[in-house]
């Protein structure tokens, strides 16, 4: 029965405190925005920052990946950097039917990267926003 009382007093003490024991740091705990193109085993992380050197949030990233007989087929993608100003395309193809361009705006500044997975298949980008 002792047992028993323990048991539901320490469930109790998770419960009612939940950062207890748990460790978070400001932005390192959010994870990067994750989209996927479905088309291979390739990924591209792009960590977007201004010119202070501080992470922009909500900044949009996009990019078109042509693929089929010719590249006549597209995709769009499309998605908004997390709060740490970042994020990861994954299942990129190993080899584009044309140059895949990842485009970055926010306001009115933007930037653009050539990812190139024949070079670098994993390709991290750091974008600063002029």
């Amino acid at each position: 029965m002792r047992n028993l009382f323990l048991a539901l007093l320490f469930l109790s003490l998770s419960v009612f405190c939940p950062s207890r024991g748990v460790a978070q740091s400001g932005t390192s705990a959010v994870p990067p925005t994750e989209i996927s193109a479905d088309m291979g085993t390739c990924s591209a992380l792009i960590t977007v920052t201004g010119t202070d050197s501080k992470p922009v949030y909500n900044a949009k990233v996009s990019t078109r990946i042509h693929y089929g007989m010719m590249g006549v087929k597209k995709l769009d993608l499309e998605t908004f950097t997390s709060a740490n100003g970042q994020v990861r395309i994954v299942k990129l193809p190993e080899v584009p039917k044309k140059p895949v361009y990842i485009y970055i705006t926010k306001d009115d500044k933007w930037a653009t990267v050539e990812f190139q997975p024949d070079i670098r298949c994993r390709a991290n980008f750091d974008v600063v926003l002029k």
